[in-house]
């Protein structure tokens, strides 16, 4: 099975206008980079580093998908945001519920994403979400990470599919193998029982604890950025 047979013949549209693309280096979201940018949205890319709450290793991976999806596509000359997200996840931890955590730290990661889109003149962030595959990917959790934008829209071109179509998508790419890596990111929260159906005014008054505009700010503000 090639590309050609995975990918659909759709008619050809000439796409203006840029995304913010969120990568972790897992097998997920280089495919939904991949997807759009084949389609003519030009990328900018996002990495938010959990380190050291994940593996040193997980920077490096992330950024050998982003040159590997580039490579396939054509793009050149991209930026990549990487933005220290682990003092977020440790003032999370501190101050809410552990059930919240990664919710709450998606929250954050959108938050800064959008200023990145405002900054970059982006339309759009995109995730490789998959509706069920993880507990912040439930449709009740998609919903309440989501309404915390007001300027951009969230893309998933995942949303509708199983591991195994991801997984083919991947291999074709050629990012599998990179993703599979010992020491790709984790999201750093060490819960065993996510919320898988929280409420958008729940989590509002659980993040009240957080100096959320000074997270952000700061997280932006001290990204670095490399072009690729």
């Amino acid at each position: 099975m090639t590309l050609q047979t995975l990918a659909p013949k759709w008619p050809s549209l000439k796409l203006s206008g840029r995304s913010v693309f969120l990568i972790s280096g897992g097998i997920d979201s280089p495919v939904a980079a991949w997807l759009l940018i084949r389609k003519g949205v030009e990328p900018v890319f996002a990495y938010f580093d959990n380190y050291p709450l994940c593996d040193q290793a997980a920077e490096g991976i992330a950024l050998e998908t982003i040159r590997k999806v580039c490579e396939r596509t054509k793009v050149q000359n991209s930026h990549v945001f990487i933005v220290s997200h682990s003092p977020d996840l440790q003032e999370i931890l501190s101050k809410c519920p552990t059930k919240f955590a990664c919710m709450l730290s998606r929250r954050v990661m959108f938050r800064v994403a959008e200023r990145i889109a405002e900054r970059e003149k982006c339309s759009a962030i995109v995730t490789g979400d998959a509706v069920g595959q993880k507990a912040s990917q439930t449709l009740q959790n998609i919903v309440a990470a989501d309404c915390v934008l007001s300027k951009v829209r969230v893309l998933r071109p995942l949303v509708g599919m199983n591991k195994q179509q991801i997984v083919t998508y991947a291999k074709e790419i050629g990012t599998y193998e990179i993703s599979i890596r010992p020491g790709v990111a984790s999201c750093g929260v060490p819960t065993n029982n996510p919320s898988t159906s929280a409420k958008k005014n729940q989590l509002a008054d659980v993040e009240a604890a957080l100096d959320m505009e000074g997270m952000v700010s700061r997280d932006v503000e001290n990204a670095r950025v490399i072009s690729i």
